[in-house]
């Protein structure tokens, strides 16, 4: 279900942006000029307590407060018994193998394995929990990967010419699988292009475990002492056990977008409908997202505008606390995680940038609805409960029971920040305790100032014109 959240049902302090103005970087950079326009309305809130109850009971209220279910059981792409059982085989080989050379080498270190990760996939796998048993089989590959690594290193078995070999024949398949990929067919597009997000992420993550000193690697292999790598003697038997590791998980993460290209490819052949290749759209909505992304400030000139200390938030009360943490989480850079213009990938960098783009549009609403001004000194935590029920509100405005699986992908992170959305939560609390209270609060409204976002983002990604 996707709605305008401008005009959410249950979330009245939305009604009145419907037609709020584009954001711009003069607006952004507003700073503390912003803020005392702020004060006179909306900051005026602040001065009030919103309960009567004291903040130890309104701080568990925060903790029980109802909070949007996890992405993936509203959507995430089939892992068949087959797919599920591979992964669980490879780690089970790497675990043998690893364990065989280990008790040859001269060391008293007890060989680690998969750190009972493989239990665990095994378990999975025989209760049918194909998602859970892939998920800890490439995670255990990590530590039982290092370990294999780190024993042929002692056994002078480290070939490192065959790990160079293996990192870039996983970056060939990776390019071959990412221009297979290529004119992005499409039948259903809330369906297909979180399929394809999901491939492409895998593919991102291959590359990234695959690049993870195989240049170097090559450069040793040949002796090569200068800037593009040391010589082969200088690789420790650590090293090698990070670089084995990493070439493992990057295996695991082509094989995976292989079989979910399979299965896409099969959705796509079992729908009656026609399909429209959605190539040259993603190119032209990243570069929309690009451009606005651009035009606006950085995190460094959001801050710099309205603090003269950025780098010890100790130095600074509510407000300068509040400010602070809206411009690191609206506008960080993760969305350029794996990007190459040159590398394909379209879904990826579509999708990573209009979460960027919502991203830094909710800043200017989360700035508008902040209830702390420059002259407080400490925080009620009855104002986070206030926020987490309005962003529960939009939460179901916007994503409801059954969203589109693109729209999941795209509202993973704001619906994570309605889940830590907590004063304590995990147990931590930080000193004084306005901070936290006030923490928890930002975490709910920028969760539901992002939120707001996203409708036109996916719009953007999945109507072509």
């Amino acid at each position: 279900m996707v709605s305008d959240p401008s005009v959410p049902s249950n979330d009245t302090d939305d009604a009145d942006d419907a037609d709020r103005p584009a954001i711009s970087r003069r607006r952004l950079l507003g700073g503390v000029a912003t803020a005392g326009l702020v004060a006179g309305g909306t900051l005026a809130v602040g001065a009030e307590s919103p309960t009567t109850l004291p903040d130890l009971l309104t701080d568990t209220a925060t903790k029980l407060y109802p909070t949007p279910p996890e992405i993936t059981a509203l959507w995430r792409p089939t892992v068949t018994e087959g797919h599920a059982r591979e992964a669980v085989d490879l780690l089970a080989d790497t675990v043998s193998e690893g364990e065989r050379l280990w008790e040859r080498t001269d060391t008293d270190e007890h060989f680690l394995g998969a750190g009972g990760w493989l239990e665990n996939a095994r378990e999975s796998l025989g209760e049918a929990k194909y998602h859970d048993a892939l998920f800890e089989a490439g995670y255990g590959l990590q530590f039982a990967g290092e370990s294999l690594g780190v024993a042929r290193a002692r056994l002078g078995r480290a070939d490192l010419g065959s790990l160079a070999d293996r990192g870039f024949g996983l970056l060939d398949r990776v390019d071959a699988l990412a221009a297979d990929l290529d004119p992005y067919p499409v039948s259903d597009p809330g369906r297909d292009l979180a399929w394809y997000y999901r491939i492409e992420r895998d593919l991102v993550f291959a590359r990234f475990d695959a690049d993870w000193g195989t240049e170097a690697m090559e450069a040793a292999r040949n002796g090569v002492d200068d800037a593009n790598g040391p010589e082969a003697e200088e690789y420790s038997p650590r090293d090698v056990g990070t670089l084995t590791g990493r070439l493992l998980q990057g295996r695991l993460h082509v094989r995976t977008a292989e079989r979910f290209r399979d299965l896409l490819a099969e959705r796509l052949d079992g729908d009656t409908g026609d399909t429209t290749d959605y190539a040259d759209h993603l190119r032209s909505a990243t570069g929309e997202f690009r451009a606005e992304i651009e035009a606006l400030p950085s995190r460094g000139e959001i801050r710099s505008s309205y603090l003269d200390e950025v780098d010890d938030d100790g130095r600074y009360g509510p407000y300068g606390f509040a400010r602070s943490r809206l411009a690191m989480w609206c506008f960080d850079s993760d969305y350029r995680f794996g990007w190459d213009d040159s590398d394909g990938l379209l879904t990826h960098r579509a999708v990573e940038t209009s979460k960027a783009v919502a991203q830094r549009r909710a800043h200017e609403f989360a700035l508008d609805r902040l209830v702390v001004g420059p002259d407080d000194e400490g925080f009620d935590s009855g104002h986070t409960l206030a926020e987490k029920r309005r962003a529960r509100a939009t939460y179901r405005s916007v994503v409801g029971s059954d969203p589109p699986p693109l729209l999941t992908r795209q509202v993973k992170r704001a619906v994570e920040d309605l889940q830590v959305a907590k004063v304590g939560f995990a147990g931590n609390y930080q000193r004084p305790l306005w901070r936290e209270r006030l923490k928890a609060y930002l975490y709910a409204l920028v969760g539901r100032a992002k939120l707001r976002e996203y409708p036109a983002v996916y719009d953007a990604v999945v109507s072509v014109e």
